[in-house]
């Protein structure tokens, strides 16, 4: 029993999982520092298990949400503010909880009638009704923005706004959004974090958050049909935009989706709650330790049982390497299986992809190990004897 409990919990093992991340990490740098090698990097970047989780916890039937919609107006123009004006006014008369206007209208047009009208629907709109503007002329080197651009009228009106300015790579999916920005020492706060502040709800601390794309989806209503879906109107967040503008699509963990669409996943996580907790660095070494440990202890108990029997068969099986592909295989599904129940129930993000990674190459750090343990042995150290793999040597 002592012997089983030594081989078990012998530190070689440990030894073995922390070499065997230093390899992953020599094999990441040497890839990053490469220039032929970018795509690689690029599709390291974009890879995250947070998008698969997502994904399947759409993949069979995402309720319906009961607190937001999304009013579509794709179908009108710069041109439309008068009818864009009537929107706003219907919607502000079946009494929203707050509506969000994902649209910023820059210049006077030629049509003064309906820049009028458009001033007067936002000047009698409620005062729970949020604009958007831009922030434009980013300076590097303060990392801040020098310029914005508002809605013509916003200085004639009362509404709160937001900024509608992302940050996000160009090779991974729009997983975080800003809660703010700084400007000549002013924080700007995103516009769904104002939309969020509205409804009495506190705000992330950090500067931006993690988008939870939970299993819901929104139902939208088109511009012209708000009167035949008063009950997806009234006493619910709204937000009025564009659904179909190629320009404002963005690549998220569901596939390519509107702007509004992730404005409302981003309030969702705010006002639920539901912020996605990214685990620390510290924690994610630690699950890649346990799953090279594991993957070891078990590599090493087969090994030893099937090292004892005289079928031609289990000889087979041992010299071609076979059992250690399942054993692999075996630590993925668990690890996979446990970081998305940790996801699902907690919000907790556990990402496995080092810790699987260790597991599949933790033969390559076995024989780094026993190599060192090879040369101690030669320079007449005897620690190499403490080793598990002593006999091997």
């Amino acid at each position: 029993m002592k012997s089983i409990f030594r081989s078990i919990f012998h530190i070689d093992h440990i030894i073995i999982s922390a070499l065997t991340i230093c390899v992953i990490g020599l094999l990441v740098l040497v890839t990053v520092n490469l220039e032929f090698l970018n795509p690689v990097v690029r599709a390291m970047e974009g890879f995250s298990m947070t998008d698969i989780y997502y994904r399947i916890q759409h993949s069979g039937n995402p309720s319906v949400n009961q607190q937001i919609t999304l009013v579509d107006m794709t179908e009108l123009s710069a041109r439309d503010r008068d009818k864009i004006a009537k929107v706003v006014q219907e919607i502000s008369e079946l009494n929203p909880t707050v509506l969000g206007v994902d649209i910023i209208f820059e210049n006077l047009k030629e049509n003064e009638e309906s820049d009028e009208m458009l001033v007067d629907a936002f000047f009698n709109a409620p005062e729970n009704t949020v604009l958007t503007y831009k922030l434009t002329e980013p300076d590097v080197k303060s990392k801040t923005f020098t310029s914005a651009v508002h809605s013509f009228f916003v200085e004639y009106t009362h509404q709160s706004e937001g900024t509608c300015n992302v940050v996000n790579s160009p090779y991974r999916s729009m997983s975080t959004y800003p809660t703010y920005f700084m400007q000549n020492g002013d924080t700007l706060f995103s516009f769904p974090v104002v939309m969020a502040r509205k409804l009495g709800v506190s705000i992330p601390q950090k500067k931006d958050f993690i988008i939870n794309y939970k299993g819901t989806v929104f139902p939208v209503v088109k511009w012209n049909e708000i009167g035949q879906h008063k009950d997806l109107i009234e006493n619910r967040i709204v937000l009025l935009g564009a659904m179909n503008e190629e320009s404002d699509k963005h690549q998220t963990p569901l596939g390519q989706m509107a702007g509004m669409e992730i404005l409302a996943y981003a309030l969702l996580s705010i006002i639920e709650g539901d912020h996605v907790f990214e685990a620390p660095f510290i924690v994610y070494l630690l699950w890649a330790l346990l799953a090279g440990w594991m993957a070891n202890v078990i590599d090493l108990t087969i090994t030893k049982r099937l090292e004892a029997r005289k079928s031609t068969l289990i000889l087979f099986i041992l010299k071609s390497g076979l059992y250690s592909r399942f054993v692999s295989f075996f630590i993925l599904a668990l690890f996979t299986y446990v970081s998305f129940w940790l996801f699902t129930h907690y919000d907790y993000d556990l990402s496995s992809v080092l810790a699987l990674a260790t597991a599949v190459l933790i033969g390559e750090g076995r024989l780094l190990y026993t190599a060192f343990l090879s040369v101690l042995k030669r320079k007449g150290f005897k620690i190499w004897e403490k080793s598990i793999y002593a006999k091997t040597l």
